[in-house]
């Protein structure tokens, strides 16, 4: 079995096909934005027998270890070499930054084997979890108008990426959002940009923003994903209204389930999902590494 690096975006089409042929949910998330980026795809590796991808691996900027794994196949050398990738990576950006940080990866609560796999390659769960939350539009969708003067639009695009990373970063209070980031999320396969909704405040700030997408392979599945307000522009009903108006949106276009993630951390945005129809769906696990 051939061990090689990411090579073109014929190595894209063979993931794809790899995560396709998964019989649940994959593990990997977001994949089609982050493979864009370009210290990512650095660090991607597959494994190929003969013609076929036995397995591919990546070291996301937040350090997390993402990979698939054909069905049914099973090689303790191979989980090595993926465990390895992921050490390595994460030994070279602390000898650059020198910044102690734990190679992290997660997977649904519900797969044990990919939990078993884990914690034999070394990793130890955290209590933190990704929640994810799914509503049928065939419930009525209330009427959540914006606050006096705001109004929603789509992004313009290119042009107004710093000023959505800087949204972004505000809303989250992290600076994990990053124009690289922002720029693969806009050339992802299923980016729509008039569904890149922002709340613009009177003055003409952007104050809030929603993303959402259809499933390409499903068109009877939505999602809204991120969201986020801007601290000086919170409890005045913005994200309830966002939401809102992506359900009416979607559900225009033929959607028929909507999904929604957040963090087991974030209890107001959890209390959202609830207040505006959702259902809590599966949750998924995260581990962490040491790297010493």
């Amino acid at each position: 079995m051939e061990h090689r690096r990411y090579r073109n975006d014929s190595d894209i089409k063979l993931m794809r096909q790899l995560i396709s042929s998964l019989p649940n949910a994959p593990s990997v998330i977001d994949f089609e934005e982050f493979i864009q980026i370009q210290s990512v795809q650095q660090t991607t590796r597959l494994w190929v027998e003969a013609t076929n991808l036995i397995a591919f691996a990546y070291v996301d900027d937040f350090n997390n270890l993402c990979f698939e794994i054909t069905p049914g196949f099973s090689d303790p050398v191979l989980e090595q070499e993926i465990a390895d990738l992921g050490i390595d990576c994460i030994k070279d950006r602390i000898n650059k930054t020198g910044e102690i940080t734990t190679l992290d990866s997660s997977c649904s609560a519900s797969n044990p084997e990919r939990i078993n796999l884990l914690m034999r390659m070394g990793f130890t769960q955290q209590e933190v979890r990704s929640m994810k939350f799914i509503r049928s539009l065939a419930d009525p969708i209330s009427e959540l108008p914006l606050p006096p003067g705001y109004r929603i639009k789509c992004v313009i695009g290119e042009s107004e990426v710093a000023q959505l990373v800087n949204l972004h970063q505000a809303a989250f209070g992290t600076d994990n959002m990053t124009v690289e980031y922002r720029l693969a999320m806009m050339h992802a396969p299923d980016y729509d940009q008039s569904m890149d909704w922002v709340a613009c405040s009177p003055e003409g700030n952007l104050a809030a923003f929603c993303i959402g997408s259809i499933d390409e392979e499903d068109p009877g599945i939505g999602y809204l994903d991120p969201i986020g307000t801007h601290p000086a522009h919170r409890r005045i009903g913005l994200s309830k209204a966002m939401i809102a108006y992506g359900l009416t949106t979607l559900k225009s276009r033929g959607v028929k389930h909507v999904h929604f993630g957040t963090s087991s951390e974030n209890i107001p945005m959890q209390q959202l999902a609830l207040r505006m129809g959702f259902t809590l769906q599966s949750e998924s696990v995260w581990f962490s590494k040491e790297v010493i």
